[in-house]
């Protein structure tokens, strides 16, 4: 086994700053609004996950609620409106509906209630959660932060699967570390399934962490509960859906609809997928979705909403909100259709893919 001192790589800090510097000078310019006239669409979709008072200690993951408190005044400033899921696609049915932004978080963690609803009741912003069935049975492999756990705890990582021991003694080697054991799953998603030993031989055990930082049974039904939230579905496994044949994804999605139904008395009609692009390929899962009755579901695609996104709406695109470095430029400049265009070469503003009626 190497052993490896991680110090992360200059093209990836390159990337990093090359993406903020151009938010910030989109923004800055106003070439962000010019982009907007094609791309920013009727409105957009935020995507968070978790929450946290610094990110200092989950090495630069999870959005600082004092940036998501910036981000939600900057796009109010900005002329736009926030509203929940359903109220977005009626406005996409006006063309002269005034400019809306949807707030979005996945997995389920404690921090979307602790410290993203205060923030939310400030400017009367209703957001939907995304919750795996595993995350609230405690039964998910959640192998993003059972990662982090190792990074954060821990001096020397045996990562076994990699062939590598790695040694992360300072912030800078940890943040490093966790790039190159999270990307190392992100190129094949079948390895999230090797780490269990890692875990395992590194004190990590996975239902406590998740049980620290995600809602249980009751705090989902509470948040549900809550005027300004909504719980929407997003698998039983939180696996890659790629790795799945048809059977399993139709099993993995409906049980997830099936069981928050039970849980909130209530109908869930809205979902999103894990991971996104790199997890789902065609129409495959887009067509399982509308076959299980959902009214529509998102991606983490890049762009904004337009009207043929109600003709089948269940790859609706979603704007990455969680960016340390520039958060309010990233924002207001995804929430004008720039990283469409950047993404498209400046191509279609917008993806409608056929959805079949059955499957």
């Amino acid at each position: 086994m190497r052993t490896l001192t991680p110090k992360g790589t200059a093209k990836a800090r390159l990337k990093a700053l090359a993406k903020t510097g151009l938010s910030t000078l989109l923004v800055s310019s106003g070439a962000d609004r010019l982009i907007g006239r094609r791309y920013g669409g009727q409105g957009v979709i935020l995507m968070f996950h978790e929450f946290v008072r610094s990110a200092e200690n989950t090495l630069g993951q999870g959005c600082p609620v004092d940036d998501f408190d910036a981000i939600l005044a900057a796009l109010r400033a900005s002329g736009r409106e926030f509203v929940g899921a359903d109220e977005a696609l009626r406005r996409l049915t006006n063309p002269k509906a005034r400019p809306f932004v949807v707030l979005t978080f996945d997995d389920g963690y404690r921090s979307n209630i602790d410290l993203a609803l205060p923030v939310m009741e400030r400017f009367a912003a209703p957001a939907t959660i995304f919750v795996p069935t595993g995350m609230v049975d405690r039964t998910i492999n959640a192998w993003w932060l059972g990662l982090r756990e190792l990074a954060v705890t821990c001096d020397v990582i045996h990562m076994e699967p990699m062939g590598l021991k790695l040694e992360c003694r300072d912030l800078r080697s940890k943040q490093a570390a966790l790039e190159s054991m999270t990307a190392w799953v992100w190129q094949d998603f079948a390895r999230a399934d090797l780490l269990a030993p890692v875990f395992a031989a590194h004190g990590v055990s996975m239902p406590d962490l998740v049980d620290r930082l995600a809602l249980d049974e009751a705090g989902i039904r509470a948040a549900d509960r809550h005027p300004l939230v909504e719980i929407g579905a997003h698998t039983t496994t939180h696996r890659a859906l790629r790795l799945l044949d048809d059977a399993e994804v139709e099993t993995d999605i409906g049980d997830n609809k099936r069981y928050l139904e039970a849980l909130l008395g209530r109908p869930v009609d809205w979902f999103a997928y894990p991971y996104g692009p790199p997890s789902i390929g065609g129409t495959r899962e887009a067509n399982i979705v509308r076959k299980l009755g959902f009214r529509a579901a998102v991606t983490t695609d890049p762009g904004s909403l337009f009207r043929p996104h109600l003709d089948a709406p269940y790859l609706l695109p979603r704007q990455n909100g969680e960016v340390p470095a520039s958060p309010v430029s990233h924002a207001l400049a995804g929430a004008n259709g720039a990283f469409r265009a950047l993404s498209t070469r400046f191509g279609a503003p917008h993806d409608c893919p056929e959805i079949s009626n059955d499957h």
